[in-house]
């Protein structure tokens, strides 16, 4: 399976050495300890490719020993955005921050709309001159998911370490790190609360006291 994969991710031709995908493929099957269940190839895009692999995952943890019921969903993750770099704010990058990333989304099933979602926010720094990091929003004008009412995307840093360190050992070109960022979607009053100063901690704060779910629940209620 895996080297089809790899064929199609090469586009059939032979090479002498792995592509930029194929290498941070290898390191998402190496982290994640699996292979993807399925991939859906950007063979649209031939300027900027970004395509998109669907990792099957059991969420649940277990609790002091507990068995707990199956969690079944899918770790939805972008190859190619850090193809391009991000373009820097105004007053340069943070510190501890990158102009490059990949984009991770937690669900529950393989729904079109997560995919076309995911792949164009993973080329919207590229066309819209826009950089995303933890705690930044995509306000959009209207919900971007036909079954969720929220309508801003909100990026964090996943909470969970083999996730987070993904690609932590693939730079790009220019010896950028790439950063792994969460796709949340949140309530119009979420996102006038975290454009407020010190909002954003009170938001995770409110996340906390929730139990946000990791994996994306499209019917959950406003926390504010």
């Amino acid at each position: 399976m895996f080297d089809k994969l790899k064929k199609a991710l090469m586009g059939g031709a032979a090479a002498a050495a792995p592509t930029r995908a194929q290498l941070r493929l290898q390191a998402m099957l190496d982290a994640l300890e699996d292979e993807p269940e399925q991939t859906f190839l950007d063979s649209a895009d031939a300027e900027h490719r970004v395509d998109i692999h669907a990792f099957g995952r059991n969420f649940v943890e277990d609790s002091e020993g507990e068995e707990l019921a199956d969690d079944e969903g899918y770790v939805l993750v972008t190859n190619g955005m850090s193809d391009r770099l991000m373009p820097a704010p105004p007053h340069g990058v943070p510190e501890g921050m990158t102009r490059a990333a990949e984009l991770v989304w937690y669900v529950r099933d393989l729904n079109p709309e997560y995919i076309s979602n995911l792949r164009w926010l993973a080329k919207l720094p590229a066309f819209d001159r826009f950089f995303l990091a933890s705690g930044h929003r995509v306000p959009m004008p209207e919900p971007p998911l036909s079954f969720c009412g929220f309508q801003t995307f909100f990026f964090l840093t996943p909470i969970y370490g083999p996730d987070a360190r993904m690609l932590s050992g693939v730079t790009v070109d220019e010896g950028e790190a790439i950063a792994m960022l969460t796709v949340n979607l949140i309530s119009e009053a979420e996102y006038a609360l975290v454009k407020r100063e010190d909002g954003l901690g009170e938001l995770l704060d409110l996340f906390d006291a929730n139990d946000h779910p990791m994996v994306f629940d499209p019917q959950r209620i406003s926390y504010v």
